[in-house]
This record gives structure tokens, sequence and C-alpha cells, in this order.
């Protein structure tokens, strides 16, 4: 008999999750600007049924260089408007002092699951300096 090759391979592992069961990134905004109140909308990636369950903010920089964004007050919305469903709420990026600095924040039980194409970063509170934040929120794909 024949080898039929070698015993293990190694693949990429696909974006779109096809099981409940996996956290991945939803979608994120890169350069938000952390020293501006206003909306700006991100993305989700291959799902129409998911719920966020963790929010991570990094990479607070002035073009590149490293700047404290801590005083920075954010959520995550559903509308770019005051009439949307608030998933992340009042999040101080507290730990954002340079551009190694992550703040995060869990949802300890999701509440609904949602079906919309794209979510809001809503800054509440500027950072006082120029400065920007990249902004992840990772969850659960149903679809």
């Amino acid at each position: 008999m024949s080898n039929p090759g070698p015993a293990v391979t190694n693949s990429a592992h696909p974006s779109n999750v096809t099981t409940d069961q996996t956290l991945r990134l939803l979608g994120s905004a890169k350069g938000v600007n952390a020293n501006a109140v206003g909306y700006t909308p991100f993305q989700i990636n291959n799902t129409n049924n998911y719920t966020p369950t963790q929010l991570i903010i990094a990479n607070a920089n002035n073009g590149g260089a490293a700047v404290t964004a801590s005083s920075t007050v954010l959520s995550i919305t559903t509308a770019g408007n005051t009439s949307g469903v608030s998933i992340f709420s009042g999040v101080t990026a507290t730990n954002n002092t340079s551009i190694l600095g992550i703040t995060t924040n869990a949802i300890s039980s999701p509440a609904t699951a949602y079906t919309g194409q794209n979510l809001y970063v809503d800054v509440t509170t500027a950072a006082g300096v120029p400065a920007t934040v990249d902004v992840y929120v990772y969850g659960l794909d149903f679809s």
C-alpha cells in the first residue's frame, strides 16, 4: 500500500463560523475619533443573527504617537441616533493610556440577538486631547 500523504494537515480557520459555540470578531471600527462626540458606524461581518458579548478598546494614539484617551466614554448602539438600542453603555476607556493599553468590557448575560448589519460607536465624552482608538466587538454567531 502506498503512502496516502502526511498524517497532519493545517488550514486556516474560516471567518464564518457555523456554530453558536464560538466567540468571534463580529465587527470593528478603527481610528475612531476619541476627541469628538458623535457616532461612527461599522459593519457586521458574515452574520445575520448574532449577539455581542465583549467590547475591546485599543490602540489609543495621535498620528501614531502615544496619547492618553482614558477619559473617553463610549457606547455601542444599534443606530446612529438616540433611538438606537445601547448594547454596551457608558464604557470608560480607563486603560487606554498608551498604544498598548486595552480596555475590555463583557456582557455578563446577553438578553437578545441582533440582525442589523451595522453597529455604531457612540462617543459620549471626548478625550480632551487629539486621539483615536480602535474598537472591536466580539460575540456569538447564530446564523
